[in-house]
């Protein structure tokens, strides 16, 4: 009979414990790049000069620390190293969007962006080309047409 009772209250015990246990902390992130929002949602591949914005919803009112870090075993240029961090306030609608990090010249490879307890991974590639700004194409541009146009005057 002891048994029976032991085993009902320890049934009993874990039936009103478990979905404590069980449900999910609320909360989800997800990097873009350019700006905040849903478009494009969840960009995980960036170039050198890439801007990350980290974006959440579904988080609880109030302050929440986030960081940037390096994932260990070579699979970054920055193993274990914080690239960058910082806290950031949520309102009652429970979302945010904050321009984090601007992907540095030795960077490489995945990181891990967390913002409470929440993480979404990225990944920095090596191999993509960096497009200069239009402005340095233009300059050089007016330079050399300019001393090819004195050129062409002087020989007249």
């Amino acid at each position: 009979m002891k048994t029976k009772l032991l085993a009902i209250f320890v049934a009993l015990l874990l039936v009103a414990v478990m979905p404590t246990i069980v449900s999910a902390v609320p909360g989800a992130i997800w990097t873009t790049t350019a700006s905040c929002g849903e478009d494009p949602q969840n960009a995980n591949h960036y170039a050198i000069g890439d801007v990350i914005y980290i974006n959440g919803e579904n988080f609880d009112e109030g302050n929440s620390s986030w960081d940037i870090t390096g994932q260990p075993g070579g699979a970054s240029c920055d193993p274990n190293t914080v690239v960058a961090s910082g806290v950031v306030s949520v309102g009652e609608s429970g979302s945010f969007c904050f321009e984090a990090y601007t992907v540095a010249n030795d960077d490489c490879g995945e990181y891990k962006a967390t913002a409470g307890n929440k993480h979404d991974n990225y990944r920095v590639d090596e191999d993509v080309p960096v497009v200069p700004e239009f402005g340095l194409i233009a300059g050089l541009t007016t330079i050399l047409g300019a001393i090819a146009g004195f050129f062409l005057l002087r020989r007249n």
